[in-house]
C-alpha cells in the first residue's frame, strides 16, 4: 500500500491566468468553486464507493484487456441505490456491501441525493447533468409501491412513467430519453426492448467542460506512440507548457489537468517506466489514489506536457463486472425486491454505454446505465522543469475536486 512518504513531487496542474501562443510560454489558474458538504459518515461512505469504483474498473478491464476504455462508476452506484431502496435480505445486503455503504438505505439515498444536486452547482464553468428513470411495463400490470415511488422522487428526482413494452414506440421513448440527457453522446441504450421485462431502471451522466486553460490547436503535432504490445504507431498529441502541480511515485506519474474553474478536473495516471496500466490498475486501490492526491498539491514544476487527443466508446456488460464483486442474488430469480413491487422481481439484463472526447478545447463524457427487471492566482516564480509526455498507454480518471468523487474513469492504449 502506497504511503505519503514515498511519493516525490514532480508535476501538475494547468492553471492559467494568460494564454499561451507559443511553446515558450507558460499558463496558471485559480479556481472558483462551491463545494459539496459531506458528513463525517458521507466522507467514509465517499471513499468506501471510491473503492466500488475503482474494484469495479479492475474487473470490467481485466474482462476487456490491453483496450482503450471508458467507464462511470458513480452511474452504475445510481442505479445500484435505486435498486438498494427496493431490495431487502440478502439482495440488498449483497448491494450495499458492494457499494461500501451502510446498510441503511435512507443514509444511501441521502448520500445518492446530495451528490445529484450539489454536483451540477460544483463549477459553473462545468456542464454537469444526471437524470434517472423508470419505465414500468404497462403490458405486465406491475404497479409499484408508494414508498418506493416517493423515494424514487424525492431522492433520486426519477422520472417515472408506464410504458406498453410490447410497442416499438416505447423502445424509442426510451432512446431518446438518453439521447436528450447526454448531449446526443449515447443515441440509445437499447437495440430492442423485451416485450417480457416488468420494468427498466435507468441513469444518465453527462459532463461537458473546457480546460482552464486551451490546448492551442497549433501545437497539436503527429508524434510517436507506442501501443501496448511494443509496436509504434502515429498519433496527434497535444503540447503546451504549463505550471503544474503532480506527483511521482513508485506506480506512476500523476498529472492533473483542472476544468473550468478548478471544480472538475482530468488527473492522468501514465505508468512508471517498466510498467503497464494494468500492473497500476492491478496495485492502485483507495488508500494509494488518495495518497497521490494528497501529494499532488505540494511544489509545482513548469511541466512540458505531451497528451493525445481521443474518443473512447465502451459497452459494458454490468452483470459480468458487478457478479465478482458480491452482487449475486439480485441477478437469479431468488432476488428480493419486495420493497419495490408485490411481484417478484430480479435483475435480467443490467449494462452501461459510454462515451468519451478529449481535444484541445476541453472534454465531454457521457453515460447511460439501464437495469432491466425481470418478473417470477499565484505571482510569477521560478519553477523545476518537468515533462509529462502521455506517448504510451495510461489510465485517467475525472474527479469532482470538492468530495474527490469519481465521475469517469478509462484507460487510452491508442488503439
Amino acid at each position: 500500500m502506497m504511503t505519503t512518504k514515498k511519493l516525490m513531487t514532480l508535476l501538475l496542474v494547468l492553471l492559467a491566468l494568460t494564454a499561451c501562443k507559443d511553446d515558450g510560454d507558460v499558463v496558471y489558474m485559480l479556481p472558483e468553486t462551491k463545494p459539496i458538504l459531506l458528513s463525517a459518515e458521507q466522507v467514509q461512505m465517499r471513499d468506501n464507493n471510491n473503492e466500488f469504483a475503482w474494484r469495479l474498473f479492475q474487473t470490467m478491464q481485466e474482462q476487456k484487456g490491453e483496450v482503450s476504455t471508458v467507464l462511470s462508476p458513480i452511474s452504475v452506484t445510481y442505479v445500484l441505490g435505486m435498486l438498494n431502496d427496493g431490495a431487502a435480505g440478502t439482495t440488498r445486503d449483497e448491494i450495499t456491501a458492494t457499494l461500501g455503504f451502510g446498510s441503511d438505505p435512507a443514509a444511501v439515498n441521502e448520500y445518492c441525493k446530495k451528490m445529484i444536486e450539489g454536483a451540477p452547482n460544483v463549477d459553473q464553468a462545468a456542464t454537469v447533468k444526471f437524470a434517472n428513470c423508470i419505465n414500468v411495463n404497462s403490458a405486465k400490470g406491475l404497479s409499484l409501491l408508494k414508498q418506493y415511488v416517493n423515494d424514487m422522487k424525492s431522492y433520486y428526482s426519477a422520472q417515472i412513467e408506464a410504458l406498453d413494452f410490447t410497442k416499438s414506440s416505447s423502445l424509442e421513448k426510451i432512446n431518446k430519453w438518453c439521447s436528450k440527457n447526454t448531449g446526443g453522446m449515447i443515441p440509445s441504450i437499447l437495440d430492442e426492448l423485451n416485450p417480457d421485462a416488468a420494468m427498466c431502471l435507468l441513469n444518465a451522466i453527462y459532463f461537458n467542460a473546457d480546460w482552464t486553460e486551451k490546448f492551442d490547436t497549433n501545437d497539436t503535432r503527429n508524434s510517436s506512440f507506442t501501443l501496448p504490445d511494443g509496436s509504434v504507431v502515429t498519433r496527434e498529441l497535444m503540447h503546451r507548457k504549463a505550471i503544474a502541480q503532480g506527483c511521482e511515485s513508485e506506480l506512476c506519474s500523476m498529472l492533473r489537468i483542472p476544468f473550468g474553474s478548478g471544480g472538475y478536473s482530468m488527473y492522468v495516471m501514465l505508468p512508471a517506466e517498466g510498467k503497464t496500466t494494468g500492473d497500476l490498475i492491478r496495485d492502485m486501490d483507495q488508500q494509494a489514489l488518495t495518497d497521490h492526491l494528497d501529494a499532488i498539491n505540494m511544489t509545482p514544476h513548469e511541466v512540458d506536457i505531451l497528451m493525445p487527443r481521443f474518443e473512447i466508446v465502451s459497452d459494458i456488460d454490468l452483470i459480468k463486472v458487478l457478479e465478482p464483486l458480491g452482487i449475486r442474488s439480485a441477478f437469479t430469480t431468488s432476488a428480493d425486491f419486495s420493497n419495490m413491487s408485490d411481484m417478484s422481481l430480479y435483475v435480467s439484463m443490467m449494462k452501461q454505454k459510454a462515451k468519451i472526447e478529449v481535444n484541445e478545447d476541453g472534454a465531454k463524457a457521457s453515460a447511460v446505465t439501464i437495469a432491466e427487471m425481470g418478473a417470477s492566482s499565484p505571482g510569477p516564480q521560478l519553477y523545476e522543469k518537468a515533462e509529462f509526455h502521455a506517448n504510451r498507454p495510461f489510465l485517467y480518471f475525472i474527479l469532482e475536486e470538492s468530495t474527490r468523487s469519481i465521475f469517469f474513469i478509462g484507460t487510452y492504449c491508442g488503439n
